[in-house]
């Protein structure tokens, strides 16, 4: 079932196994790659306590882990910052996908992992040549759990740097989804069909294939992107509150002696 439910919506329950840490951890992540909270934004750890209904420690735990990963960075006495979308981000991520994918392709999926990829592709499928949001939304969900599942073949690490490397490249897909130059998903038939028949040789001819398609679109979009106007530069919460107590203070009226 494709989770398309808002980054801060409040979960009915928890399961038994994960902890307030576990749900800060996850939920401001995916705060973080779906543009909730902003690329270049500043984030306070009361704030988002208060938003989460936790505790701060474990917000800062959290954000801690998430600054390991490359998704915030902390500033004295400005708070959190989300990190932004930049072309050096833009080039770690294409020069990681190229380094750690290729891996893929010698997996050998089980007959129900090879079902449940081939259910995955069914729905992208379903939506292919579609840009309105709700097919977006579904194409890409449903091709990251495809992605998902691939990795859960591989080894603890190769796992979490995959992950850490989709969700980078989810974060820019999903800011060029909002800034109106959205990127067509993957095409991902022609490798789950070479790993389905063992073929090693053909899934690496498909992974580079796909890495060339993301990195053209990705090229195109944000050149389109760059050629909207300007927007101001992202203010700490701490100045934009200072500024504002400035601008809103009322002059006061002149002395008799000022007058004359």
């Amino acid at each position: 079932m494709l989770d398309t439910s808002p980054a801060f919506a409040p979960a009915p329950s928890l399961p038994v196994a994960e902890t307030q840490l576990d749900v800060a951890t996850r939920r401001l992540r995916k705060a973080v790659v779906s543009c909730e909270l902003a690329p270049g934004a500043f984030v306070h750890e009361a704030a988002l306590a208060e938003r989460f209904a936790l505790g701060r420690a474990g917000i800062r735990v959290a954000l801690t882990e998430l600054s390991v990963a490359g998704f915030v960075d902390r500033h004295a006495r400005q708070g959190w910052q989300i990190a932004p979308v930049d072309g050096a981000l833009v080039a770690a991520v294409l020069d990681g996908r190229r380094r750690l994918e290729p891996s893929l392709a010698t997996l050998q999926p089980s007959g129900q992992t090879q079902a449940a990829l081939a259910a995955l592709l069914g729905v992208m499928d379903s939506v292919s040549g579609r840009t309105e949001p709700v097919a977006l939304s579904t194409a890409r969900s449903a091709e990251r759990q495809l992605r998902n599942l691939l990795a859960a073949a591989t080894g603890p690490l190769a796992r979490r740097w995959l992950g850490d490397i989709w969700d980078h490249a989810d974060r820019i897909v999903r800011m060029l989804d909002l800034a109106g130059h959205p990127i067509p998903p993957a095409e991902l038939g022609d490798l789950v069909s070479a790993l389905a028949a063992g073929d090693a040789e053909a899934a690496s001819l498909a992974i580079a294939a796909e890495h060339r398609r993301f990195s053209e679109a990705l090229a195109q979009g944000l050149m389109l992107a760059a050629a909207r106007p300007a927007q101001p530069l992202v203010r700490s919460a701490r100045r934009t509150r200072r500024t504002a107590t400035i601008t809103t203070e009322q002059p006061r009226p002149l002395s008799k002696e000022q007058q004359r």
